[in-house]
């Protein structure tokens, strides 16, 4: 399985960064059960606030600006600033057979039918309410 992996981020990172920072980078990223729990909520919702965020992983601000920054920097995730908020989606240029690959790989893992419930009822919620609460602060959708 190591070798298929290496294989796609050879073929991946082809003209792009040099082919171990490109591993280590989102390695390091989704290697951290939060930063791999938003990642695949990510990639189930068209995008997700800061807010949405918070309350899915139960994370401080700063913690949750710290995970997304990393998904950010390898390259996985987008973020759009509106206002007082951050909104992230999957970024465009994130090939989609290493999509496919990370969705294979968790398939049969026990948290992700919970977390798929859970972040789609707290996006219903925030979005049906017309605004969430991220420790304290209310934010207008």
């Amino acid at each position: 399985m190591f070798r298929a992996i290496i294989s796609l981020y050879a073929e991946i990172t082809k003209g792009g960064r040099h082919i171990v920072e490109s591993i280590l980078s989102i390695s390091k990223a989704l290697g951290e059960k939060n930063r791999l729990r938003v990642f695949l909520a990510l990639m189930d919702t068209e995008e997700l606030c800061v807010c949405d965020v918070g309350d899915f992983l139960e994370l401080a601000p700063a913690t949750v600006s710290r995970h997304m920054s990393i998904l950010h920097q390898a390259g996985l995730i987008e973020s759009e600033k509106r206002g007082r908020w951050v909104y992230y989606r999957m970024d465009t240029e994130v090939d989609p057979r290493l999509l496919e690959w990370i969705r294979n790989s968790v398939r049969d893992a026990g948290f992700l039918m919970k977390d798929r419930s859970k972040i789609h009822e707290i996006v219903r919620l925030h979005r049906e309410n017309d605004h969430c609460e991220f420790r304290g602060r209310k934010k207008t959708v």
